[in-house]
Parts: C-alpha cells; sequence; structure tokens
C-alpha cells in the first residue's frame, strides 16, 4: 500500500510546488490578464469549462498564489543573507584539497556519513569517535581516526594537539556526536546528567576554543552544529537530552554573531542544522527494546540524507540554518504560539513518546 500511495503523494506534493512558484504562477497570470475575455470565454465555451471556470475568479486565484510565491521567495532569499553574515557571496579561498575537517561522533550514523561525504571532495577528514574505526576507514588515504571522548577536557585538547601535529589546522569543524537516553527529570542519574551535558553541548566550546582561533587568523573556516528538531519541542522522558540541543541552537546563535561583531571575520561560516528523526544504530537499539513496530523505522531518514545536505551546505561555502526535512521548518515557529496551543503539542508529543521512553526506563 504505501508503494501504491507513494506516486499520487509525489504528484500533490509536484502540485502544491508548482501553485506557489510564481516563475510558474506569473506567467499564467499575465496570460490572463492580458488575453481579451471574449478570446477566453471563446476557449471555455470550445473544451465546455464555461459553467466550471469563472476567469474573474481564476484571476482572483492565480494572484493570491503569485502574492504568497513572491513573499515565499523573498523570505527565503532574506534568511539565506542573513545565515551568510549578511553577504551574498560564498565565502573565498576555498580548496578542497587542502582543506582539514573535523567530524565528531564519525564512526557511525551520520558522523560516518558527513565524514565519507566530505572526502567526496578530496577534503581531508579528523574522525573523533570513542568507537572503535570502521574497517572502511583504515584503507581510506583522506579519513583519519583519531580515538578520542569529548566529554573529556583534557582528551579535546590531547586530540587537537594531535591533529594539528599529524594532519595540519583544521577549516571545518563538524561537531555532532551525541548521547541520549530516557530517563525522567526524577530519575535521571548524575552521571549520566554529567556526561550528556559534556559530550551533547560542553564539547562545542572546548573544540571551538581549540580549531576557531586559527580560523579567525585567516578570516576563513566552517563550523557546523547538528543539532535535532528537539531544539524547539521538547519531549517527556528526555529533557536531558532536549536541553543539550536547545542549548545547541544558543551555543550557535552566540557564535555566529560574535565571529561577526567581535572578530569581524565574515569569512568564518557558522551552519546549523536540525534533522527530524533519524534511521542510525541508537534509534534501532530504542525500538527494537521498546517493542514497538520496526516498520516505524522505513519512515525515518536515513543518515545519508541528512549528511547530503549538510555537506553541501558545507561546499557552498555559505552559513545557513537547515532543517531536515526541509518540511520540518514550521516547528520553529512553535516557541511563537500562544502558551495553550504550545502545551497542546507537547502533550501529544509527549504521549506517543512516553511508549518507548517507559520501556527505556523499566530496562
Amino acid at each position: 500500500m504505501p508503494a501504491l500511495m507513494d506516486l499520487p503523494l509525489r504528484g500533490l506534493a509536484c502540485i502544491a510546488k508548482c501553485a506557489f512558484e510564481p516563475m510558474v504562477t506569473g506567467p499564467v497570470l499575465g496570460l490572463l490578464l492580458y488575453t481579451p475575455e471574449q478570446t477566453w470565454n471563446q476557449a471555455l465555451e470550445a473544451t465546455s469549462l464555461t459553467q466550471i471556470i469563472d476567469p474573474r475568479n481564476l484571476v482572483r486565484i492565480l494572484g493570491f498564489l503569485a502574492a504568497v510565491g513572491v513573499i515565499r521567495k523573498s523570505n527565503a532569499a532574506l534568511n539565506a543573507w542573513a545565515t551568510n553574515n549578511w553577504q551574498i557571496c560564498a565565502g573565498h579561498g576555498w580548496n578542497w584539497s587542502s582543506e582539514i575537517a573535523v567530524v565528531t561522533g564519525g564512526c557511525s550514523g551520520i558522523g560516518r556519513a558527513i565524514s565519507e561525504a566530505l572526502t567526496l571532495h578530496g577534503i581531508r577528514v579528523a574522525v573523533l569517535d570513542v568507537q572503535d574505526a570502521p574497517e572502511a576507514f583504515k584503507s581510506h588515504d583522506l579519513l583519519t581516526y583519531f580515538r578520542c571522548d569529548i566529554s573529556s577536557p583534557a582528551a579535546i585538547a590531547e586530540t587537537a594537539d594531535r591533529i594539528r601535529d599529524e594532519l595540519g589546522h583544521p577549516s571545518i569543524l563538524v561537531n555532532n556526536a551525541g548521547i541520549t537516553g530516557s530517563h525522567t527529570i526524577l530519575k535521571t542519574p548524575s552521571n549520566f546528567l554529567s556526561r550528556v551535558f559534556d559530550t551533547n553541548i560542553l564539547s562545542h566550546w572546548r573544540l571551538v576554543q581549540q580549531f576557531v582561533p586559527d580560523m579567525v587568523a585567516k578570516n576563513k573556516g566552517h563550523i557546523v552544529t547538528v543539532a535535532s528538531v528537539n531544539s524547539f519541542l521538547t519531549n517527556s522522558a528526555n529533557a536531558d537530552y532536549v536541553a543539550t540541543k536547545t542549548a545547541a541552537l544558543a551555543f550557535h546563535e552566540g557564535l555566529t554573531s560574535e565571529l561577526k561583531i567581535w572578530y569581524k571575520v565574515p569569512g568564518v561560516k557558522t551552519t546549523i542544522a536540525h534533522p527530524s528523526w533519524v534511521r542510525t544504530p541508537l534509534i534501532e537499539e530504542v525500538i527494537s527494546r521498546s517493542g514497538q513496530n520496526p516498520k516505524i523505522l522505513d519512515s525515518m531518514l536515513m543518515p545519508e540524507d541528512v549528511a547530503k545536505v549538510i555537506v553541501g551546505q558545507i561546499v557552498s561555502r555559505r552559513g545557513a540554518q537547515l532543517f531536515i526535512p526541509g518540511a520540518a521548518a514550521p516547528i520553529s515557529w512553535l516557541k511563537g504560539l500562544p502558551n495553550w496551543v504550545q502545551e497542546l503539542v507537547r502533550d501529544a508529543f509527549g504521549k506517543t513518546s512516553a511508549v518507548t521512553s517507559s520501556s527505556m526506563i523499566a530496562s
């Protein structure tokens, strides 16, 4: 059934896209406005559509769609301008074969997909992880594995020195690594609480402090923060993880502002990505242990889907705020809605995640 429904859904999506595309609605509207009414009436009569289509109503509808399309395009252009340090042009001085990227959590999931996608552009990648490196990494000339527990300030400092000595100064930093658990606030273990904040957010400070000074000195670099749609939507029994992702958004915004205002380095770009549910080994384990229908995994994004968007943004040499998929962008409006609407949404979302969370807590 899903396969049968796929084609109609794609068709509807295409129609909706065209309906709000001013390059489509604009010419049609112009044709309607400047074609003599008598010609339209004759054409409608010839096709027996006189009783169905009123040219005047069609003009109003197309005018509305064209106006909405222009507003959407203008808003997208302003967003792209603002998130690229108020610059229209892409950054200068990039030569991918001589660039070095640091990717945390790069041995699995999104991090591995990003690391491998970067190498397709000739970029050397330093992969930081506590997991063992995949076998494929050992024979890959552009991937260098560094065992590093990024929850440890000392480990980050030591590994940063090794990267600079062995590879050189990185120009790209992807803060991707993250851990999660399913604990209610009252039952969150103290040691896990420290670890989730050290790994998911405090490591961002420490890695930026290690690598961004050189980017500032050269006025060239790109810092990518992998957050989540949970940056805007909190659910029950996951407040620790969500708090770190909300903090990651604040971190990104603060770093972006400081690079512009304090250091005046428009060539150092910042990007934040908010993926929706992604099928990673961690999620697969959660679904398996919760006893939920494993088919739910089929509806999730693959790590490669997320990596394609993030790496595409890096090689564009522009900063951005990314929602993956793009249809998830309206979730950022939630905080601006009335409190009663926010509570209804959080309650509904919290209940849907309660089955998984309760199973994880019990185990």
